[in-house]
C-alpha cells in the first residue's frame, strides 16, 4: 500500500497549527491549505494501510476522498460510501483528479509531492514539486497533461500552474499575472484549462488557460459573487463550468455554482445547495466531483452540527444526500472518483 511505499519529506516552511492562509497576502502565507476554515486540530493516522478483500475485485467507480486531518486517503463504494481502504503515511493529502486509465492523483502539500495511485490503491507514480505547495489538479483527457495547482511558492510568493506532459517528467510552469493563490481546476473537452484561486488582496479569481496558450487570463464573473474558491470541474451535460464556493455567500456554507461561457465572461447561471445527514446545510464542501447527474465529496463539519462526513447528492438538485458515510472523516479535502 501506499502508506509503506512513499517516502516524506516534511516542509516546516508550513507547520505551525491551524493559522489559515492569510487573505490580504501581506507576509509569506503560515499554512497551505486550500480550505476556508480549518478548525479542527490534526489528527494523524499512524497505523498501517489496509484494504478489504473487496477492494481487489472492485470493477465499478470507486471514490477517493484525501483528510488533511488524518493525513489519509479513504477509498469507498461509489454507490454505497463503504469504506474499503485506508491509505496512510502521507503528510497533508489534499486536491485529487482522475485520469483516463483509472488512476488517481493525490495533492501531498506539506510534502511538496504528487502521488500517482491505481485504482486498487498502489503507488503508481510520484511527482516532485520543486518551489511550492501543491493543493490541486487536474487531467487533460485530449493530451494525457496533468495540471497541478500550486498554491504559493516556497517563498510565500505567487502560485502557478504546473503542467507535466504525460504526468511525468519537469512541469512548465504557467501562471495569470493578476492572480496570486491558485486552488483547484478542471478542463473542458477542448483542453481549456480553468482555474480558480484569489488575488493578492484576498478577492476570488477565476482564470482560464486557453488550449496551447502559455499565459492564463482573468475571466470577468457576472450574475452573482463567489467568495472562496472550491471545486472547478466541467459538466458535459448542461455544457457548463461548475464552481465550488466555500463561503457561499459570505457565510459559514458551501453551495457550487453553474457558469455559462462566453469570451472573457463566466455568467453565474444557478447555484446549488446541499444538506447533511442531519438535515442541516453543510459547512465546508471543498473539492466535490460531478458523476452521472450527481456530486460526491465530503463535508469538512468545522461549524460542529454534525460530524464531518462524505457524501452523494443528486445535482443540480442538491438537498438531502442520496448516501452518506460519517465513520471516516476528520478534515476531508479532496475527492476523485476512479472507473
Amino acid at each position: 500500500m501506499l502508506g509503506a511505499l512513499i517516502a516524506l519529506s516534511g516542509i516546516s516552511a508550513c507547520t505551525g497549527g491551524n493559522t489559515p492562509v492569510s487573505p490580504n497576502g501581506a507576509g509569506p502565507p503560515r499554512l497551505a491549505t486550500s480550505v476556508a476554515r480549518w478548525a479542527a486540530p490534526a489528527h494523524p493516522d499512524r497505523k498501517p494501510s489496509w484494504s478489504s478483500p473487496a477492494l481487489a475485485k472492485a470493477k465499478g467507480p470507486l471514490l477517493f476522498v484525501s483528510d488533511s486531518g488524518t493525513a489519509s486517503v479513504y477509498i469507498y463504494n461509489l454507490s454505497t460510501l463503504k469504506l474499503l481502504s485506508t491509505i496512510t503515511g502521507l503528510d497533508q493529502p489534499q486536491g485529487e483528479c482522475s485520469n483516463t486509465h483509472g488512476d488517481v492523483w493525490i495533492t501531498d502539500t506539506n510534502a511538496a509531492e504528487v502521488y500517482e495511485v491505481t485504482h486498487h490503491g498502489l503507488l503508481e507514480n510520484e511527482l516532485p514539486v520543486s518551489d511550492g505547495y501543491p493543493v490541486g489538479c487536474a487531467w487533460d483527457k485530449r493530451t494525457g497533461t496533468l495540471a497541478v495547482m500550486e498554491l504559493f511558492n516556497g517563498s510565500g510568493g505567487q502560485g502557478a500552474i504546473l503542467l507535466y506532459k504525460g504526468g511525468s517528467g519537469s512541469p512548465v510552469s504557467i501562471t495569470n499575472p493578476e492572480q496570486y493563490y491558485y486552488n483547484f481546476g478542471g478542463y473542458d473537452p477542448q483542453g481549456n484549462l480553468f482555474v480558480d484561486g484569489r488575488a493578492a488582496n484576498g478577492a476570488f479569481m477565476l482564470s482560464e488557460l486557453p488550449k496551447g496558450q502559455k499565459t492564463a487570463y482573468t475571466l470577468t464573473i457576472s450574475g452573482g459573487t463567489i467568495y472562496f474558491p472550491g471545486m472547478v470541474q466541467w459538466n458535459p451535460s448542461a455544457a457548463d463550468l461548475v464552481v465550488g464556493d466555500q463561503s457561499c455567500a459570505n457565510t459559514y456554507a458551501s453551495c457550487v455554482y453553474a457558469l455559462k461561457l462566453g469570451g472573457s465572461t463566466a455568467t453565474i447561471t444557478g447555484s446549488t445547495t446541499f444538506l447533511n445527514y442531519s438535515g442541516g446545510g453543510i459547512c465546508d464542501l471543498v473539492q466535490g466531483v460531478i458523476f452521472n447527474n450527481k456530486i460526491a465529496g465530503s463535508d469538512n463539519d468545522f461549524c460542529g452540527s454534525t460530524a464531518s462526513a462524505t457524501y452523494t447528492w443528486s445535482y443540480p438538485a442538491g438537498g438531502k444526500a442520496s448516501a452518506y458515510n460519517n465513520s471516516t472523516d476528520v478534515t476531508p479535502v479532496g475527492a476523485a472518483i476512479s472507473q
